[in-house]
This record gives C-alpha cells, structure tokens and sequence, in this order.
C-alpha cells in the first residue's frame, strides 16, 4: 500500500469526508412490512419425519403370460383403470376359435339327438322299440347338453384370461418402480411394478410419549416438506396406538396435499403441540431473520430499521408465535426487503420494494 504514503494528508482526508457523505446521503432501502398480532394458538415443537406413501401395491397379474406391451415409467401418475401392460394373447384367441367350434358342432348333435329323440318317443308309446333303446336316447341328449355347458363355461374363462390379460390400475396413482418389462414372462403374484396411492401422502413423525395428550386425529398442523422449503397444512390421519418399548416414542401419520416434487422418503419439519393454547403474538414466517444460530425480526422506527432477537414458541402456518416482551401487537415488522437490511439503517416502508 505504499501508493497511499504518496499522496498528501489533505487529499486522504477530503476523501475520506466523501465517503462519509456518500454513505449518510445513500437512499433508504425499501422494504415491505406486516403488523403483529395476537393469536390463540398452542405452543409446537418442530420434529422431522418422513414422507411415505401410506398406500402401496405390487401391481400383478392374475394370469400366467409373456409381457407384449407395457406403459410403465418410474415417476408416472396414473389414473384408475389406465393400462400398465399387455400380455400376449395369441393363444387364448385360438383356444376360444377352438371352443367356439366345439358348441357349434355339439348344437348340431344336439339337434339331430332331438330329433331322434321325438322319432323314438313316437315309436316307444306305438311299442315299436324297447325303453332302454329309449332311454339311452335321452341320456344322450342330457349329456350333449351338458357337455355344451362345460364348453360354454370353458369359453367363459377364456374371455375371461383374454380380459385379465390387461393389466391396468387398481387407483390412482404413483409408479415408484418398474420390475418387468416386455418380452418376459410374468406368473399370477410377479409385481410388474410398484404403485402408491396418490391420496394417501403422509408425513410420519415419530413423537415422545408425554406429548400423546396434545395429538388428535382430524388436528390440523403445520409443516414443510424442506426440499420444497414450502409450508404446508397438514391434517393428523393415523395415531398408531403403539409406543416404542425402547425410545419411549409412538407414531403419526399427517395426511398432506400430493405434488409432483415429494418423493418417499423426503425429510420434513412438523410443528408439533407441546401444551394447551395460549395467547401469542403472531409474526409472519417471511419476517424471520437467522444470524448465527438465532432468530431475529427487523421492525421500523423513526425511519431506521431496528433488529429485535425473539423466541419462538409455535408455528401456525405461514406465522410463528413468540411470547418476547417487546414484540407488541400492531408493530410493524419487515417481511420484504429484510434480507438486505443493517441496524439502524435508513428504510423507506413501500407496498412492492422490487418495483422502482
């Protein structure tokens, strides 16, 4: 820095002076703000759970055949009834061609035994044949009737394979993954895939045993799916009636909305109950500020910003509940604009800070 030593006192202080200058006339940043409120609301701690899909299903055929076709793709969403695979059916077309045959041929017997039959019955009441010569006639008949019968039957699960030999959805939704693929062979009970439900995604949070009192099914609670850095409103759907021998923790399940971006597995955070409701006051999740570990909002106050540390007791939503003292209802804090802010420095409270 030896080119600093080169230039005189006076000039270093005159630019010095500027720079002073410059920064007290810097335009106040523009930032957006909300009001405190006050919310009965009950005090939450934030667990992580997973998220599962409540319902899955190997998807399987009921029939024994070779994969012609299938419109399987790992991460596809499928609706009930939609078509996952085709098995081939050559051979069930030329049995049913085969049996098809078979009746027509027994409807011909059928008539000419019928026939023959009326001939006979004429000729057993003239006593120009005998009864047994008779009776033999009408058990042929009964048992080429019977035989069509077992044919008919026969077709029946014929068509009956040819219709199974689809292999389509049994509901809505996800396919997770693909076991077969076409050209292999598939018996009744092989998986072509995996399926879950789409209306049955859940968070599973494991919680401690104490906290069974504050836990209901139907309970709406807050929570986010952190990949997605999203809240989301949760509704408890299982209370598993289980406690842990060993963690002394006992399972539930939360029902939430499903979107393309969960995946099995995924980690979230779960605003868990920890007491009876109490009265906080409300802050919106936008206005958090973390430095170093802690939380802190900005509010405004003679047109500087201020920085105030808080606790947070609840998360209810898109807001956080804090019991800190100087937190008032009505005060304005900074959702807008906080990222890039200073204490004590000059702010300009705008509706849109991004626009100029």
């Amino acid at each position: 820095m030896g080119w600093i030593k080169a230039f005189p006192t006076s000039i270093l202080i005159v630019v010095t002076t500027a720079v002073i200058a410059m920064a007290a006339n810097q335009a106040p940043a523009r930032v957006a703000v909300t009001r405190v409120f006050e919310k009965q609301v009950a005090p939450t701690v934030l667990l992580v759970g997973n998220v599962v899909f409540n319902q899955t299903a190997g998807i399987s055929s009921e029939i024994s055949g070779l994969i012609k076709s299938h419109n399987i793709i790992e991460g596809m969403v499928v609706t009930s009834g939609d078509v996952l695979a085709r098995l081939n059916t050559d051979f069930i077309i030329k049995d049913i061609k085969v049996l098809d045959q078979q009746i027509v041929q027994l409807d011909l017997n059928i008539e000419n035994t019928l026939k023959n039959l009326k001939r006979f019955e004429t000729l057993y009441r003239q006593d120009a044949t005998t009864e047994k010569n008779y009776d033999d006639l009408v058990y042929q008949t009964e048992s080429l009737k019977v035989e069509k019968e077992r044919l008919r039957v026969t077709r029946a699960k014929k068509a009956l394979e040819m219709e199974k030999s689809v292999i389509r959805a049994p509901f809505d939704g996800l396919v997770l993954e693909r076991y077969k693929n076409p050209g292999e062979w598939i018996s009744p009970g092989d998986p072509v895939c995996i399926l879950a439900a789409v209306d049955e995604v859940m968070v599973m949070v494991s919680l401690s045993e104490d906290l069974v009192p504050f836990v209901r099914v139907g309970q709406s609670l807050s929570l986010t799916v952190m990949a997605m850095d999203k809240p989301l409103a949760g509704r408890v759907e299982i209370i598993v009636p289980r406690v842990n021998a060993k963690s002394k923790t006992f399972d539930v399940k939360i029902g939430i909305p499903y979107s393309h971006d969960l995946f099995q597995n995924m980690s979230a955070q779960v605003a868990v109950p920890t007491g009876p409701v109490r009265r906080l006051k409300m802050i919106k999740r936008d206005a958090l500020v973390r430095f170093q570990g802690k939380e802190f909002v900005y509010t405004v106050k003679d047109g500087q910003a201020k920085i105030l540390p808080i606790r947070i007791l609840a998360v209810d939503g898109e807001y956080i509940g804090v019991d800190t003292p100087y937190i008032v209802s009505g005060m304005p804090v900074v959702t807008d604009g906080n990222e890039r802010l200073r204490p004590d420095q000059p702010v300009a409270v705008v509706d849109n800070p991004g626009k100029k």
